[in-house]
């Protein structure tokens, strides 16, 4: 699935079933979600429920997204430093609503993000994001919940890291689509196999990674987000992996050609600035 493919009308409905075949992946049950398309350009998909435990404040032109993590201080990692750094560095972010008594996810359109903040709530540290509907997604106030009302209209200025796309499709290629973590396969279609390109090191601010070989390696999607989610890392030494929570790759090695030459350093950029555990 290429971004440039996504097909979503703004005030639908979509099922759980719906949302992965719009976007070839399943719902992972988090409020943030990082997400990759075939061409390893990364994309939110933002979840708001009205029974939640968050109490986003969904009112107005621009409303408030509370971050991720339920219990404790919440910590500006995985799903929430994503979201800040799309107030510098946009992507696309798809946001989704589901009222109590709602079968399904409502789509609202793509969001952009304003600002954001950590604040005390309710004795506990919470990221506040004010974000906006980007001027395409207009929501019609008549076919929608009374909790949100119709965007305004404001001129912004996108950009996007230019990657390789040649360059991941040929290491995929290489590794015929095998996780490197897990050794697993997706398959597209009967005939199609399908994995995703990530950088150790993330592209742009404020990481700035180079898009470069010795910066890549090949993973399944569960694997991927659980790198940019910080639950896992490898040891640039020895490449032993380490998962927070997944006994089935903890303690294995990562899985390397001999021709693919990751730089240790990048690992160790991973493991400081991005591994959470």
């Amino acid at each position: 699935m290429r971004l440039s493919d996504i097909d979503l009308e703004v005030g639908e409905t979509y099922s759980s079933d719906g949302l992965q075949s719009v976007f070839d992946r399943g719902l992972t049950g988090r409020g943030i979600e990082i997400c990759y398309d075939s061409e390893d350009r990364r994309y939110l998909r933002l979840f708001a429920r009205g029974d939640g435990p968050y109490a986003d404040i969904l009112g107005g032109n621009e409303f408030t997204y509370i971050g991720e993590g339920q219990s404790g201080d919440q910590e500006l990692t995985a799903g929430n430093r994503y979201l800040a750094e799309a107030e510098t560095a946009p992507l696309p972010i798809f946001f989704f609503y589901k009222s109590a008594d709602a079968d399904g996810w409502e789509y609202r359109g793509q969001v952009e993000v304003l600002d954001y903040e950590r604040v005390r709530r309710n004795g506990r540290r919470v990221f506040e994001f004010t974000l906006t509907y980007q001027t395409r997604d207009r929501v019609d106030q008549s076919s929608h919940a009374s909790d949100i009302s119709p965007p305004r209209r404001i001129e912004t200025r996108r950009s996007r890291v230019v990657r390789d796309t040649q360059l991941s499709a040929q290491l995929k290629e290489e590794y015929d689509c095998e996780c490197q973590i897990c050794g697993d396969v997706r398959q597209r279609s009967p005939g199609e196999r399908y994995a995703e390109a990530h950088h150790i090191r993330p592209l742009g601010s404020p990481h700035d990674g180079p898009d470069i070989r010795s910066n890549l390696i090949v993973l399944c999607p569960n694997h991927h987000a659980d790198f940019d989610y910080g639950v896992l890392s490898v040891d640039p030494d020895t490449g032993r992996v380490a998962h927070a929570y997944d006994q089935t790759v903890d303690g294995t090695t990562l899985m390397t050609r001999q021709d693919h030459e990751i730089d240790p350093e990048y690992l160790r950029y991973h493991n400081r600035e991005i591994a959470d555990f």
